[in-house]
């Protein structure tokens, strides 16, 4: 057995029973825990033997075999500070991760104390590792960590140590849910999580634009649970002056909503001069030019009524750098797919309109044409709202992890925002071109008169409704398009 080091970033390989392995850091958002489970078989059942009373497991060599309040099963070595997802019932592994235990610990040497946790995950080739530091909330390694973008969730521009040390903050709080026993934190932690919730409660609920990833309903959900904590660690509180350890369940609560909130910091840049602000704010250089459509999105516009670039706001407004903000991207596709479902209905009766409107004897064959032309901008619009509400129903959309891979896939390119906005603007469009065929076949047959009284009166009052149908479209022009808000710029808005 031996160990063999190079120069940063270093690399081990530890030579015992299941051979040379090579040695890598590993992250806690890494494991492998609900990825790789080990199956049953279902040709063997085990018969219960007569008079036995204890179905305890039986020790194994120092570790303790605890299980997850999720049901997982790891093991602990107290003595070590070892935590486990390993099947240490097998001689071979077992042989494995004691001695690589042994030779990280003691490489680590006097940078690891009482309250210092080693994390050991085997795979086939491969043993992954993490050191945890509890009173500073934070993993630590050997050797370079090569894929930090893994634990930055494809975050760019992560350069500062400040910035840094909340994305392992997040990751610490993800260990914490993982292997929930044993780990002490101080007792001001639990209501440290309760004046988070309380401020983002009240962020969410005097702010637009709030940064604060859930809604208002889920927040109270939260605060009640955080209340629950510091009513149970209160006690605690005034009986320790030091660290404390929370019942498996409970440390499972508290370490999952301080990884969402760790987490979300870390999206927003919080503490750093770039912070994010708001949530429509970016907080790249590349993005602030991002803002006006191109030609291809104005053309858009004037050709669909205006329904792009209304689209066109929402999408940049809710998905900045690739992060979602779910409770406004929620609550404006559940209007969304009420206004496609009502769509439906209008494109039916228009449809139903234009065929009887064909049954008329005496039709013209110009309005004919046109009416035509009515009937397929019905048909397109009634399809397309269907296939629209079916493809964001059936992505996974009900949650928040759901809509952001929705979105990442449908848009990757600042193309692809137009492209979508476009695409969501195609039902009301083609409803609007139904009409509008459909009111020019019309005017054919009323014009086709001869009569001048007819044609002055009909003129007259067909002017004056087109006016007054137009006149909404116009004025709601300012903010339908965002390259024509600067007309505005000089009147000032006060909200009370």
């Amino acid at each position: 057995m031996f160990l063999r080091l190079h120069r940063l970033p270093v690399t081990i390989y530890v030579v015992n029973g299941m051979g040379s392995q090579q040695v890598k850091p590993l992250a806690p958002q890494l494991c492998q825990r609900y990825k790789e489970r080990v199956l049953v078989s279902d040709t063997e059942t085990k018969s219960i033997p007569a008079k036995k009373k204890d179905f305890s497991e039986m020790p194994i060599d120092g570790w303790e075999s605890v299980v997850h309040p999720e049901g997982a099963l790891y093991f602990y070595d107290a003595t070590r500070h070892v935590f486990t997802d390993a099947n240490m019932t097998r001689k071979r592994i077992l042989k494995a991760i004691n001695s690589l235990a042994d030779q990280l610990r003691s490489k680590a040497g006097d940078i690891i104390d009482d309250i210092t946790h080693l994390v050991l995950e085997c795979q086939a080739d491969v043993c992954n590792y993490y050191f945890v530091q509890h009173d500073k909330r934070l993993l630590f390694w050997l050797h370079d960590f090569d894929e930090p973008i893994r634990i930055y969730e494809h975050v760019k521009g992560v350069k500062w140590d400040t910035h840094i040390k909340i994305a392992l903050e997040a990751q610490y709080w993800m260990h914490c849910e993982l292997y929930p026993n044993s780990a002490p934190i101080k007792p001001q932690i639990a209501t440290e999580l309760k004046h988070v919730l309380i401020h983002a409660y009240s962020d969410f609920l005097t702010s637009d634009t709030s940064v604060v990833p859930y809604d208002l309903s889920m927040l109270q959900s939260m605060l009640d649970l955080s209340s629950h904590l510091v009513e149970y660690v209160e006690p605690l509180t005034q009986s320790s002056n030091g660290c404390i350890e929370l019942p498996a369940h409970l440390m499972c609560v508290l370490a999952r909503l301080m990884r969402l909130f760790a987490r979300s910091k870390f999206l927003n840049f919080y503490g750093q001069v770039s912070a994010r602000l708001n949530a429509n704010q970016s907080v790249y250089e590349v993005e602030q030019s991002r803002h006006k459509g191109t030609l291809r999105l104005k053309l858009a516009n004037a050709f669909l009524w205006g329904a792009p670039c209304a689209q066109y706001k929402f999408l940049k407004n809710t998905w900045i750098d690739n992060i979602l903000n779910y409770p406004k991207w929620s609550k404006h596709i559940t209007r969304l797919n009420g206004d496609w479902s009502n769509v439906t209905i209008f494109s039916t009766v228009m449809l139903a309109v234009d065929i009887s409107f064909l049954s008329v004897p005496g039709v013209i064959s110009a309005a004919v044409v046109v009416i035509y032309l009515s009937a397929m901008c019905s048909v397109s619009s009634l399809v397309v709202s269907i296939l629209l509400a079916v493809e964001s129903r059936g992505s996974g959309t009900d949650t928040a992890k759901g809509a952001a891979s929705f979105m990442a896939r449908m848009i990757s390119t600042q193309s692809d925002v137009e492209a979508l906005a476009i695409m969501h603007s195609l039902p009301y469009a083609y409803l609007i071109w139904g009409m509008v065929c459909f009111v020019v076949a019309m005017g054919i047959c009323v014009f086709r008169s001869t009569n001048l009284v007819t044609l002055v009166v009909v003129g007259l009052c067909w002017v004056a409704v087109a006016a007054l149908t137009l006149w909404p479209a116009w004025w709601g022009k300012f903010s339908m398009t965002p390259w024509s808000v600067s007309s505005r710029k000089g009147q000032q808005v006060e909200t009370v």
